[in-house]
C-alpha cells in the first residue's frame, strides 16, 4: 500500500486517495445525507464538489473489486500475478504530475 500511496501523491495529487475508500464512502453517505435535507449555498457547493471527486473513485474501486473476483474464478491463485504486473506496467507510461 505505500507504492499505491506514493503513486497516488505524485501522479495523481488531486484525486481522492484509493487507500482510504472507507472514509471516501463514509463522506458520499454524508453528502447524500446533507444534500436529500436540502442544504443550500456554500455547503451545498462544497457537497456537490466532493460527489463529484469521490463518486468515480468508488464506482472504479467497485469494478475492480468485481474484476478481481472474476479473475480468481477464472484463473484461480494466478490472478495475483495480474496487480504488480499492471503496475509495473503502468509505471514505464506514466509521468510525474506538476
Amino acid at each position: 500500500m505505500a507504492v499505491q500511496n506514493a503513486m497516488q501523491r505524485i501522479h495523481l495529487g488531486s484525486a481522492p486517495p484509493s487507500t482510504l475508500m472507507t472514509g471516501n464512502t463514509t463522506q458520499v453517505m454524508i453528502d447524500l445525507a446533507d444534500l436529500l435535507q436540502g442544504i443550500r449555498g456554500d455547503a451545498r457547493t462544497a457537497a456537490l464538489q466532493r460527489l463529484r471527486k469521490m463518486v468515480p473513485a468508488i464506482v472504479i474501486f467497485a469494478v475492480g473489486c468485481g474484476l478481481g473476483a472474476l479473475a480468481y474464478f477464472a484463473i484461480g491463485m494466478w490472478c495475483f500475478v495480474v496487480p504488480p504486473v499492471v503496475a509495473a506496467l503502468s509505471g514505464l507510461y506514466v509521468k510525474p504530475a506538476e
